[in-house]
């Protein structure tokens, strides 16, 4: 890279590494020209017929990978299915618990990119992702104990500096509610952590003809940890587990990180991973602040396959968050709406509306479980048949999210609110496989590329001469050069990450102006049942717009 200067520092940090030196998982941006397109698929056929040859992971070897999602997505659940009525209990006001939700976009921004760059450039004899597993694992563990007693350990230190009984009894509520809101957070950040890592390690151990199947494995382990969980959740966990607490909270945390740690370990002990040299690992001389800079590269020179996925990812998470914030009160809403008190007086049952968001939810998961199985294996035992290729099926599958949210406006019982729920089930098991599958058959082409050059020359690519005349460039030298910089699967799965977590702070935005128009309508024919009831509409617009965007998906194996 030339020895250019910028206002703010002197030297630009070195943040590449020499291309004879690059490892496994990583792609090289320089293949694309300024208008992002590729500049040569000419070897792509040999490409993959290479990769046909290469063994591939074998059942076992798959699930025993992917197995780690299910620990992550079972955590997931203890936050999601008790983290608010927890809050509450707390005597934690509602605003207060709306602060705390903004752990989760926080994390995703700040934590995953970062946590995947990092692992990126990891030299770690036990490999690239495994210690980042490890680390975050544990800190994951410690902040689910905060959440479980929460009030034990407010308790414990109002004792510690107090000694009059209505003094401490004070003191150690304000002290519970600040360890159960650190705890979420800290929360939040750890398991995001672990996340993103268990994805990139998924996309760096199987060839690329095995990514569909890795990824659709990977959603499958998510879906049905996702039914476990809110299976054991319902279940009376003090009553059938006494032992391991007093509330239905710390029995249910403790049990989490029992099947994380379960989980996280068996991927940990059985799967292979490649260890970077650390002898020819350049990165480890570059200054701390060299990680930022490689971050913001990633978004400016996104290869175009990424980058049309992105957009793409945006405003299908727009369509998804009004559903996964609200669809439980939609339910709830619905049936105290439709279920009035046989007299005034007589006090509204908010358990039952609770328990019809509920099921609705679970079968919603179910449905997600067998669609995440039937699904893939279509796609799989049909793969020359066009409609049902990744891109159709992804395409379908925001026109289904665009059909169901428009529709629950028509909806007036609780029936009719849980078939939307339940059908929302099949285009969640896509987005959580086709996605990653997508990237992932992206960076396995890209190192298999690479090895191709190693090992027997270059694959041609058309000049620079060539480029030009194919058209005008609007890149600078100094861009083109900058392009020549590598991004590794943690990375581009960091930043895929990042466009999945705008959307929760544009939704939180859009959805509160639409909650305020709607309190306007106090009566009248538009007055839906639900205030919620608009914020899924808007959210069925947004994904008629994803499905556009799918469209111009650059897929490399197409």
């Amino acid at each position: 890279m030339p020895d250019t200067k910028t206002p703010l520092l002197g030297k630009k940090p070195p943040t590449s590494r020499p291309k004879n030196q690059r490892r496994r998982s990583s792609f090289e941006a320089s293949t694309y020209n300024s208008a992002g397109r590729s500049l040569s698929y000419s070897k792509k056929k040999q490409l993959l017929d290479e990769d046909a040859s290469i063994p591939g992971l074998t059942l076992l070897q798959i699930l025993t990978l992917t197995i780690c999602m299910a620990g992550v997505q079972f955590t997931w659940t203890v936050e999601l299915s008790y983290g608010t009525p927890y809050l509450l209990s707390l005597d934690l006001s509602k605003e207060m618990t709306a602060l705390v939700w903004l752990a989760g976009p926080l994390s995703g921004l700040l934590v995953q990119p970062l946590i995947g760059a990092f692992s990126d450039k990891c030299t770690s004899r036990l490999g690239k992702r495994r210690p980042f597993i490890i680390v975050s694992g544990i800190l994951t563990c410690l902040s689910m104990v905060g959440v479980a007693y929460a009030k034990e350990i407010g308790h414990s230190f109002a004792t510690l500096f107090h000694d009059e009984p209505d003094v401490i009894k004070d003191v150690a509520h304000g002290n519970a509610i600040i360890v159960a809101v650190a705890s979420f957070y800290f929360l939040d950040f750890t398991l995001n952590a672990v996340q993103a890592i268990c994805r990139a390690l998924i996309l760096d151990v199987p060839p690329l003809w095995q990514q569909d199947d890795a990824n659709a494995w990977s959603a499958r382990m998510s879906n049905s940890a996702m039914v476990i969980g809110y299976f054991v959740g319902f279940v009376d966990l003090v009553k059938y587990l006494p032992w391991l607490g007093d509330s239905q909270v710390k029995v249910f945390c403790i049990v989490s990180i029992v099947v994380f740690l379960f989980t996280l370990a068996i991927t940990c002990i059985t799967t292979k991973e490649k260890v970077n040299d650390k002898k020819e690992d350049l990165d480890n001389n570059q200054p701390w602040y060299s990680t930022f800079f490689y971050i913001v590269r990633a978004f400016r020179y996104l290869p175009r396959p990424i980058q049309t996925l992105c957009n793409t990812q945006f405003f299908a998470w727009m369509g998804w968050f009004p559903f996964l914030f609200y669809s439980t009160q939609w339910v709830s809403d619905i049936y105290f709406a439709t279920h009035l008190p046989s007299a005034p007086e007589m006090p509204i049952d908010w358990a039952e509306g609770t328990r019809a968001g509920s099921f609705a939810l679970l079968c919603y998961s179910i449905v997600s479980v067998l669609a995440g199985l039937i699904i893939p294996a279509l796609s799989n035992a049909f793969k020359n048949v066009r409609w049902l290729s990744l891109l159709n099926i992804y395409t379908l599958s925001h026109f289904t999210v665009a059909i169901a949210l428009i529709s629950s406006y028509f909806v007036s019982t609780v029936t009719q609110a849980t078939v939307i729920l339940a059908i929302m089930g099949i285009p969640w098991a896509i987005v959580l496989w086709v996605p990653f599958s997508l990237v992932g058959e992206y960076v396995s082409y890209e190192d298999e590329k690479r090895q191709t050059f190693l090992h027997s020359g270059p694959v041609e690519a058309p000049s620079y001469a060539s480029v030009v005349a194919a058209g005008p460039s609007t890149t600078s030298e100094e861009e083109r050069q900058e392009m020549n910089d590598e991004f590794d699967a943690g990375m581009i799965l960091g930043v895929h990450n990042m466009y999945i977590v705008f959307p929760q702070f544009a939704v939180a935005i859009v959805s509160s102006f639409i909650f305020a128009a709607s309190d306007a309508i106090k009566d009248g024919p538009d007055k839906a049942l639900s205030s919620v009831t608009p914020v899924l509409i808007f959210g069925g617009l947004m994904a008629l717009i994803a499905a556009g965007f799918s469209r111009f998906i650059v897929r490399v194996t197409s």
